[in-house]
């Protein structure tokens, strides 16, 4: 069965790597941040495979085993952050006349790149740089990939001034892992837990003093958020806790600037909503 399933995959993968003057570019992208940008800069001239997803938990794992991706065509056009970000997947590009990486070295803390993807002061830069290899490797196309680009960054800005509107000042208790920056972006008031608080919740420690928290935010109209990057520990607890939101991935076909835009709304929903009675409580 893994025989025929490693089969297939390379089928796939060789019968998507064409040349851009046959029609539809056919991309490989290391990651799902960029399959995004990809997707949405590249639209209706770019089809793209992603080497990574993520699972149901959000977590960063493998579509596309290294065996593989070193089945793959000298002619096949693959994407990359950086080096490095290739090297981590066993991705020998030397090998592709087509690779073609964002940055040498991508100037942002590799732990950290969930983060900075997730700010909108940020990802355009990144999407400029996508726009770049995208018009390399298709020039007859670059003004069609140009005003794709205006549109996310137009698209992205009113978004977050949309969610400013209606989110400025509104006090978040943060408990997410990667979200900050857009919580931030639209305003809001963060307050997030101790270091010493962090630590113990993330070790599955004073669970009873993380539920108090929550508990006391709600009650002040407090915003509890979380996000796949949240410790595991923190996130099971929560889970099914009515006053916790989670900011979900987006998915790798989705509107970036559209998920964005849903996330804000949804989080003015909480706040707008009637108080949810806590566990314990009498309503």
């Amino acid at each position: 069965m893994r025989k025929i399933k490693f089969i297939m995959v390379c089928i796939l993968l060789l019968a998507g790597q064409t040349s851009a003057c046959a029609g539809t570019l056919k991309v490989t992208a290391t990651s799902p941040w960029l399959t995004i940008l990809v997707n949405f800069i590249g639209g209706v001239n770019v089809s793209v495979t992603s080497i990574q997803e993520w699972n149901d938990d959000g977590e960063l794992v493998r579509r596309i085993r290294a065996r593989s991706l070193e089945s793959l065509p000298a002619e096949t056009f693959i994407m990359a952050f950086d080096y490095r970000d290739s090297r981590g997947l066993g991705l020998p590009f030397e090998r592709y006349k087509n690779y073609r990486s964002l940055y040498n070295r991508i100037p942002l803390d590799e732990n950290k790149l969930d983060a900075s993807m997730s700010d909108p002061s940020v990802i355009p830069f990144i999407a400029q740089k996508v726009l770049t290899i995208l018009a390399d490797w298709d020039s007859s196309n670059y003004p069609y990939y140009q005003r794709r680009l205006a549109e996310f960054q137009a698209r992205l800005y009113s978004t977050t001034l949309a969610g400013r509107q209606v989110l400025k000042d509104q006090n978040v208790y943060d408990l997410t892992g990667h979200s900050g920056t857009f919580l931030q972006a639209a305003g809001c008031r963060l307050t997030r837990p101790s270091d010493e608080e962090w630590a113990a919740w993330s070790a599955w420690k004073e669970i009873g003093r993380l539920l108090s928290t929550v508990s006391r935010a709600a009650e002040e109209r407090t915003l509890v958020v979380m996000d796949h990057s949240t410790p595991k520990a923190i996130r099971s607890t929560l889970r099914s806790n009515p006053a916790v939101f989670l900011i979900p991935r987006p998915r790798f076909d989705q509107d970036y600037p559209a998920f964005l835009h849903d996330q804000y709304l949804s989080l003015w929903s909480r706040v707008t909503a009637r108080p949810l009675p806590q566990p314990g409580r009498r309503r």
